[in-house]
């Protein structure tokens, strides 16, 4: 018998009974609200097709273009009914296939989101066997590594909570003797061995000035060392006491977690009650980071004294480096290798150097016609 979708009251909703609990459904709720790139809420729509609490489980990395042109025809003749959303994603001319649904067996539905890379199976009365067997199939479509460009694992906000997204990052022309001060060699050499080491923890913390290469190496870092980069955006601080970023890491297990702009999640607890450095110390050095093997990286602008000293100590702590300006002598011959002629007589940031030939809005020079200083 094919799944209908149950009568829902537009005003009133529909009742989902559970136990002693009685819940109302609106027909509204089937669809999403909160992001622009699908229009579906799969377990409201379960539950509208079915009037049941699904059971969830999915699968991440997998290739759904691909996935989905093998599951549409070999299982063409179980599938009872399917939705689908096509639309244009960043600079693309023609609209993509984004969430596809599939209704088959007694209540399965199977959720193929391409631009998360995730296919998601919601159940509760299809044999479990079944829906591991086709999840076994589905997970030969896993996405491979190619190598050919580095990728960071972006943190996003979805519908059902945190997600991650795949992007392809440009691999930079960084050497670290020419663009660093010498006192960084040592340290990047135990940062580079440390990361490239499976199965292991630990954090590095990397602060310093505006301008001065942190988030230049942390991108030399990602092209160079082979593992997969979960990234957590400024943006997103909030998220490091957030119960989904622990379901996220447990599935992206021997990983490097960046978190730039850091200073709001490593700040001192006894001068900010509200820091959530508790989180981060369970993730790189407590029981939880003997399972994930994560090691993290955080990079700040504030000054080092102001943060938890317990993320500071021996056997938790991988490195730590103030990056600061270019020394004059390394300044002018990081200047000459880029075309310049300058002469510095002072430290310069990296920043400064590599963009002399732009004008500095925020010290204008004005010619004075008549001699006299204004």
């Amino acid at each position: 018998m094919e799944p209908k979708i149950i009568p829902i009251n537009h005003q009133t909703g529909n009742s989902l009974v559970n136990g002693n609990n009685t819940y109302q459904i609106r027909l509204a709720d089937v669809f999403v609200t909160r992001t622009a790139n699908s229009y579906l809420n799969e377990f409201t729509l379960f539950t509208a097709y079915f009037n049941s609490i699904p059971n969830f489980i999915h699968e991440i990395g997998i290739d759904c273009k691909k996935a989905n042109k093998w599951f549409s025809a070999s299982y063409k003749s179980e599938i009872k009914d399917s939705y689908f959303s096509r639309l244009y994603f960043g600079q693309n001319k023609k609209a993509e296939l984004d969430d596809i649904f599939y209704f088959l067996y007694d209540d399965l539905i199977v959720d193929f989101d391409t631009q998360s890379s995730r296919v998601r199976f919601l159940f509760k009365k299809t044999e479990t066997s079944k829906v591991d067997k086709l999840i076994a199939e589905i997970r030969k479509f896993k996405k491979r590594k190619t190598g050919l460009k580095p990728e960071i694992s972006l943190l996003v906000n979805s519908r059902t909570g945190i997600e991650t997204k795949t992007l392809k990052i440009a691999k930079p022309k960084l050497n670290i003797e020419d663009n660093y001060n010498d006192d960084f060699w040592e340290i990047h050499q135990t940062i580079r061995k440390r990361l490239s080491k499976k199965n292991d923890k630990g954090l590095i913390l990397l602060h310093g000035k505006p301008g001065t290469g942190k988030t230049s190496y942390i991108r030399y870092l990602i092209s160079s060392i082979k593992k997969e980069v979960i990234f957590l955006p400024p943006n997103m601080a909030n998220a490091i006491t957030n119960p989904d970023l622990i379901s996220i890491l447990i599935d992206h297990p021997n990983s490097i977690f960046v978190i730039e702009d850091a200073e709001n999640i490593i700040v001192d607890r006894e001068k900010n009650g509200n820091s959530p450095v508790s989180a981060l110390l369970n993730i790189s050095d407590g029981l939880l980071s003997d399972c994930l093997n994560i090691q993290i990286i955080c990079s700040f602008n504030t000054d080092i004294s102001q943060v938890d000293k317990a993320l500071m100590r021996k056997g938790r702590l991988i490195a730590k480096y103030e990056f600061k300006e270019l020394e004059v002598q390394k300044a002018m011959a990081l200047s000459k290798k880029l075309g310049f002629e300058t002469i510095f007589h002072s430290p310069m940031t990296l920043t400064a150097i590599y963009n002399q030939e732009e004008k500095d809005f925020q010290q204008v020079k004005r010619k004075n016609l008549i001699g006299f200083i204004n």
